[in-house]
């Protein structure tokens, strides 16, 4: 069993909302959305620091929804759907064409933008998402989509997707030790990241071994 952070009920009310928008316009996909989501409230309740301050609770949780969606968009790399198939999901909130052209802009450029409008500042994106102030800057400037901050806002759970997140999370800490599982589960995705520059170094050493042996 482990324990959640003191005011992780505050701050799931507080962030829920936006956290779940990020984490879809940045997977493109309910199911990972939902996934990536519960994931990222799991990292914010096994917080080192059980009293874990509100700024420092915020830029955890909206870093962690990054990097586990970056994780999943690399893995799953799921084809995108046409227009028409966009509009014809079975989605809480309209399928507009701004938001189908912000989710057809780069996986930085969406982060970017999603989090500049939940009010952080660039320092904060540029430390999320790996990057430098400057690049942010230019991550951030307006897209040529009308209306696409109306479509940022309008993405969000129903109530009863965040009344059935909230009481999975308070049952995985009931069952087990979440600090340990998340530890387990970034080590496992580092090694996904790596692997195929892993890969490529064995091919160059077996590529120079044929080589120097048959000199």
């Amino acid at each position: 069993m482990s324990t959640l952070c003191t005011h992780f009920e505050a701050y799931f009310t507080r962030w829920c909302g936006e956290a779940g928008a990020l984490c879809y316009l940045l997977t493109r996909n309910r199911a990972d959305m939902q996934h990536v989501l519960f994931q990222s409230f799991l990292r914010l309740g096994a917080a080192k620091d059980p009293e874990i301050g509100e700024d420092d609770a915020r830029a955890l949780l909206f870093a962690s929804v990054v990097r586990l969606s970056r994780d999943y968009f690399v893995q799953k790399m799921r084809k995108f759907p046409s227009r028409k198939r966009f509009g014809a999901q079975s989605l809480p909130f309209p399928a507009t064409d701004a938001l189908y052209a912000l989710l057809r802009l780069p996986f930085n450029r969406r982060a970017a933008l999603a989090l500049a409008q939940f009010g952080f500042a660039p320092a904060d994106i540029a430390r999320a998402l790996g990057v430098s102030e400057r690049r942010v800057a230019a991550l951030t400037q307006p897209p040529s989509i009308p209306g696409w901050q109306e479509a940022i806002a309008s993405v969000a759970l129903t109530e009863d997707e965040a009344l059935l997140l909230n009481d999975r999370i308070y049952e995985r800490f009931a069952e087990r030790s979440v600090g340990v599982e998340n530890a387990i589960h970034d080590l496992r995705s580092a090694f996904d990241r790596v692997a195929p520059y892993l890969a490529l170094a064995v091919l160059a050493l077996f590529a120079f071994s044929v080589w120097y042996v048959s000199r």
